[in-house]
């Protein structure tokens, strides 16, 4: 089980490699469903990578050894987590390998792209290329994030 202790200890460890984000108050409720308080919004989407992935996936890094990092990261996404290990694997100057399935945008494909990843195409649908994924990491020793 996750202790506040640990999200503490997450929080110090990525606070120099994610961006504060603001909380803003959504006003555009006319009737306000939170008599006791109001609503805030925390705006992850200005995060380098567009979503609050990136705090994760940092974390996940930065609490590998070297030997780990040095060894390079892969996953299967076809979104946003995919463009947190592609930004952390830019981070920890270490090799990031995205799958992605056939019907991946080519703007996504891009996008991964410029942070440096290496993209790889693989199968119809999310879980053939999270199925290549895995076990690329299993035969190299990779992280999966």
């Amino acid at each position: 089980m996750i202790t506040i202790d640990d999200v503490r200890t997450a929080a110090a460890r990525t606070a120099s490699y994610v961006r504060k984000t603001p909380l803003v108050p959504a006003r555009c409720m006319r009737d306000n469903p939170f008599p006791d308080g109001d609503l805030l919004l925390k705006l992850e989407c200005l995060q380098a990578t567009g979503s609050f992935k990136a705090r994760g996936a940092t974390n996940k890094l930065l609490s590998l050894s070297e030997v780990e990092v040095q060894r390079g990261i892969v996953t299967a996404s076809g979104g946003n987590h995919g463009l947190a290990v592609a930004y952390v694997g830019w981070l920890g100057k270490t090799t990031a390998t995205v799958f992605l399935p056939e019907n991946v945008s080519p703007e996504k494909a891009k996008k991964l792209g410029s942070w440096g990843a290496k993209v790889v195409i693989q199968g119809r649908q999310w879980h053939e290329a999270n199925r290549a994924a895995l076990d690329l990491a299993a035969r190299e020793g990779l992280t999966y994030p």
